[in-house]
């Protein structure tokens, strides 16, 4: 488009130097220091020279650019960890930007205004699993990368351990050796683990106490339920 503009533009100047030397018969001069020397215009060639030389000074600037946001792990160019998932959001004064991330881990905004050219601003991912490791973009060219990472996640997992009377057990030992933690159920036979981890999962859960069998279950993270008896030690491993 703006080829297009440059074109009229020198047309525009030699019609303007026809108009004005041709048929107005006007004159013009002009000198100036040029590369060490001088250089001196008169004719129509001043009046071209302006027409262009003006239209090149008022020529429209853009008031808004796209951006295309690439949004990558800590792996570098291509760790790609969100694709059709999550959205990007960029905070351009006051107004919050968003735009969702598609099949190549990238958000295209369309109209970013011509402002922000150059400027750092607030910018992060929407996701439920992963987090900007740095809230701020700094808007250089048409790219930026926006790097995340893994959210760490709160859990809780708790439960009661009984006898095989249905009777609450305290005392025993009960282990999440994926977290290498330990905890004692109370007099309720309850024990509880509050852990952080990047995703729901199923973890191993031990339970021992002497006279009892050990007992091995796999419950998941957040399950805040888990029941389970203990049998005698005297009693056949089933």
């Amino acid at each position: 488009m703006q080829q297009v503009y440059y074109l009229v533009l020198v047309l525009m100047g030699l019609t303007a130097a026809g108009f004005l030397f041709g048929v107005l018969k006007s004159s013009a001069t002009w000198a100036g220091n040029l590369w060490g020397g001088t250089l001196r215009l008169s004719g129509s060639v001043v009046g071209a020279a302006l027409v262009v030389i003006g239209g090149f000074y008022f020529i429209p600037k853009p008031t808004f650019f796209s951006l295309t946001v690439y949004v990558r792990g800590e792996g570098g160019q291509q760790d790609i960890v969100l694709r059709n998932s999550g959205r990007v959001v960029l905070k351009l004064g006051p107004e919050m930007t968003p735009e969702l991330i598609s099949e190549n881990g990238q958000a295209v905004f369309p109209r970013i205004p011509a402002e922000f050219r150059g400027q750092e601003v607030p910018g992060w991912v929407e996701s439920d699993d992963y987090e900007a490791v740095n809230r701020t973009v700094t808007i250089v060219g048409n790219n930026v990368d926006l790097i995340v990472k893994k959210k760490i996640k709160h859990f809780r997992l708790a439960g009661t351990v009984m006898d095989e009377n249905q009777w609450p057990l305290p005392g025993v030992r009960v282990a999440l050796p994926t977290f290498q933690v330990d905890s004692t159920t109370n007099s309720d036979g309850r024990f509880e683990f509050q852990v952080n981890a990047d995703r729901e999962e199923m973890v191993e859960l031990t339970a021992e106490k002497v006279g009892y069998q050990t007992k091995r279950l796999s419950p998941t993270l957040g399950d805040s339920e888990v029941t389970f008896a203990l049998k005698g030690a005297g009693h056949a491993v089933r």
